[in-house]
């Protein structure tokens, strides 16, 4: 009877030695799965992030290619009324003073309508950069000509506020670009 016991108690011992081997071979395989799946998310996710940013940058190129396409043989009086108006808000926002602004059509070359603008602004060099970021970030083709910068004359009122900054006379060319589209 004892033997019996003890057969009893090794087949127990070894159906529990087997039952966890097997457990942790199942295990290990699972997470090894798991483990590539996990990667292959990960993959997908960082492909999926980049798409997403892609799609973001390309919409903005897209508007500047729907701004920068037009069937008319020059820019419409609304449309370089609303580009001075932009022009006018961006330089109020930077507290930038506008002296002088005007628009001409320019020859440019067949299949581009071109039109320039000439400003003549009063601002600090700090101001002057940001304006040109802003005129750069614009959803237009723009191409600046010229760019000079020379120093204000000092009045009475400036010479007594020492830590104003110093501020400079602007001028600026630049032109505004659309590509005719063909029939």
């Amino acid at each position: 009877m004892r033997e019996k016991y003890l057969i009893f108690v090794l087949c127990i011992l070894l159906i529990t030695v087997l039952f966890f081997v097997f457990t942790i071979n199942s295990v290990s395989t699972n997470r090894n799965k798991i483990k590539e799946l996990d990667q292959k998310i990960k993959t997908a996710q960082e492909q999926l992030n980049s798409a997403r940013i892609m799609d973001q940058q390309l919409s903005q190129f897209a508007l500047i290619i729907d701004n920068s396409l037009t069937r008319e043989a020059s820019f419409s009086f609304d449309e370089i009324n609303a580009f001075k108006t932009k022009i006018g808000q961006m330089a109020d926002q930077r507290t930038i003073t506008i002296n002088k602004l005007s628009d001409s059509n320019k020859f440019s070359f067949p299949g581009l309508v071109e039109t320039t603008f000439n400003l003549e602004l009063e601002a600090t060099y700090v101001q002057i950069g940001q304006f040109i970021s802003d005129l750069e970030s614009m959803d237009n083709i723009l191409k600046i000509h010229a760019l000079d910068i020379s120093p204000l004359q000092a009045s009475d009122k400036e010479v007594t506020a020492a830590n104003a900054p110093n501020r400079y006379r602007v001028t600026l060319e630049f032109s505004v670009f659309k590509v005719k589209r063909e029939a």
